[in-house]
């Protein structure tokens, strides 16, 4: 099934079947290759913002205002003008303890997931090595790396690389 990949997409960083090519599902929007999910929203004028309602939670249920939850940080996203890791997802300003890059023990760390397919590794090693590239100050103390299933609209095998820095 690895030969049936042509590529990831340049906006959610999919895999883009050459199937999905041909018959048109898929396609290249200039220099980039879009998904089908990245078609529609491309055709539909709208941004993602607009083509979802707020949820409304009961009283109880209900956020401060003033709260805002991030979750752009849990998906790996191609950035836009063809640079990989500027999606500004991952933001070092909310966490309080400094970087200690000469000292022995790491101080935070971060994952990184793709699918078993070598499109969808070569994007995410991309990534990995664009974030350390635009961060001078982290020093990689320890990573580990793990096969494990990830779920999403299918249950798939996943490559995890934890990095400790």
């Amino acid at each position: 099934m690895e030969d049936d990949i042509a590529n990831v997409c340049s906006s959610c960083g999919a895999s883009v079947y050459k199937q999905h090519i041909k018959q048109g599902i898929a396609r290249y929007a200039g220099d980039k290759l879009l998904c089908s999910h990245c078609v529609a929203d491309a055709e539909s004028g709208k941004s993602r913002d607009e083509m979802f309602e707020p949820i409304e939670f009961e009283d109880d249920y209900k956020r401060p205002a003033t709260e805002k939850v991030d979750l752009s940080s849990s998906r790996i996203q191609a950035a836009g003008a063809g640079a990989l890791g500027e999606a500004g997802a991952w933001d070092e300003s909310k966490f309080r303890r400094a970087l200690e890059p000469d000292k022995g023990g790491a101080i935070r760390c971060r994952m990184f997931h793709c699918k078993l397919s070598q499109a969808a590794m070569d994007f995410m090693f991309n990534q990995i090595n664009e974030w350390l590239d635009s961060n001078e100050n982290i020093r990689l103390k320890f990573v580990n790396a793990n096969i494990g299933p990830f779920e999403g609209k299918h249950t798939e095998q996943n490559l995890f690389i934890t990095t400790f820095y």
